[in-house]
């Protein structure tokens, strides 16, 4: 009988243990589509480049989302979010990036509601590209959503806004780049 009990109990620790590795927390639905820049005909590098974003909520309930390190910041430029890829030999194009802390807790201005099926479109301009004339390149954006919640902005408490508690998070090897990524020619 105390043979049954024990493995039962361990069976049972096992099967907890497995399930919690097993299920991930639940990931905000955000889709983050680009738009491929326009490169002039000739230039001289490095250029500019203005990429076109947009975040579809394609949830059924508002989503309020926390614009830090993501395509909605107003630093997405610098913060190494965009990746240009040279597709002839799969080498990174290196742009200038910067890291910082951030103060906490947010500003409200900090936080954007998207409508349930709704979007928001941004525009992201990349200071000096050492692109190369008669390339292809790839362009991605790559990141996780640090905190969202699935309401209405003036719906989420305070006190959560303040601590980011409560929130949806993107896990950190999912990125945006899964299906967004898009063409650049320099030809």
């Amino acid at each position: 009988m105390l043979c049954r009990v024990f493995a039962f109990v361990l069976a049972a620790s096992v099967f907890y243990v497995l399930s919690l590795s097993i299920m991930s927390p639940p990931t905000p639905n955000l889709e983050v589509r680009l738009q491929s820049p326009s490169v002039p005909a000739k230039f001289t590098p490095p250029i500019p480049l203005t990429i076109q974003v947009s975040v579809q909520n394609k949830g059924e309930t508002p989503a309020t989302v926390l614009k830090w390190g993501s395509p909605l910041d107003g630093r997405a430029n610098v913060l190494g979010i965009f990746e240009i890829l040279d597709t002839e030999n799969d080498k990174v194009v290196e742009i200038t990036t910067v890291k910082f802390s951030r103060q906490l807790p947010p500003s409200v201005e900090d936080f954007v509601e998207i409508p349930p099926g709704g979007k928001i479109d941004a525009e992201v301009k990349i200071p000096l590209v050492p692109l190369e004339q008669g390339k292809k390149y790839t362009i991605q954006a790559k990141g996780w959503w640090q905190a969202v919640w699935e309401q209405h902005l003036g719906e989420v408490p305070r006190e959560n806004l303040e601590k980011l508690a409560g929130a949806l998070r993107g896990e950190s090897g999912r990125n945006w780049a899964m299906d967004m990524g898009i063409g650049l020619s320099t030809i």
